[in-house]
């Protein structure tokens, strides 16, 4: 990581930077420099994508429940709003952004039709793109914030909420489906 990564090894958010949805994902982050947890992250679920049964990633646990395959997928799908969330406000875009419905997102999604290697790839190429945007953010940047979903949101809890979503949906992954 460049210089700037230093400033990520601030304390946690405090909880009046982001939504008190996002509460649970951000406990789940154990590392203060959030920098390394993403780094890390990636080439975890980079290798547990690559590794995950072919049988296992079309498996739902019950009736319209997602398969691996579409959770790794809305993984992708997430850090990308988020990171773009992150360069908005950073640049100082006062602009009040939507939210981000989930379920909406899935619809029509074709994660399921593709191989878990071309997900796995484009998870890591978001993810490298996540970690270039943030480790060249200064310390203006990371303190500004923005509206989305009707919630201020500080640049500096973005990373957060995207490790902690992470964290939780492969723990969940794990749990359910093998």
């Amino acid at each position: 990581m460049s210089d700037s990564a230093s400033i990520w090894e601030n304390e946690y958010p405090k909880s009046s930077e982001y939504s008190h949805f996002y509460s649970t994902y951000v406990q789940l982050v154990h590392k203060r420099n959030i920098l390394d947890t993403l780094n890390e992250q990636m080439h975890e679920l980079y290798t547990f994508a690559n590794t995950l049964p072919g049988e296992k990633a079309l498996f739902a646990y019950q009736e319209g429940k997602w398969t691996p395959k579409e959770i790794i997928g809305h993984m992708i799908d997430t850090e990308r709003v988020f990171a773009f969330r992150a360069l908005a406000f950073a640049r100082g875009d006062q602009a009040s952004y939507p939210g981000m419905d989930q379920d909406e997102y899935m619809v029509g999604n074709a994660f399921n039709e593709r191989t878990l290697s071309d997900i796995a790839n484009e998870y890591l190429a978001v993810r490298i793109a996540s970690l270039h945007l943030f480790k060249n953010m200064n310390n203006e940047q990371i303190n500004r914030s923005g509206k989305a979903s009707g919630v201020s949101f500080s640049v500096r809890s973005i990373p957060f909420i995207i490790a902690g979503h992470e964290r939780y949906h492969l723990n969940f992954i794990k749990e359910k489906y093998l």
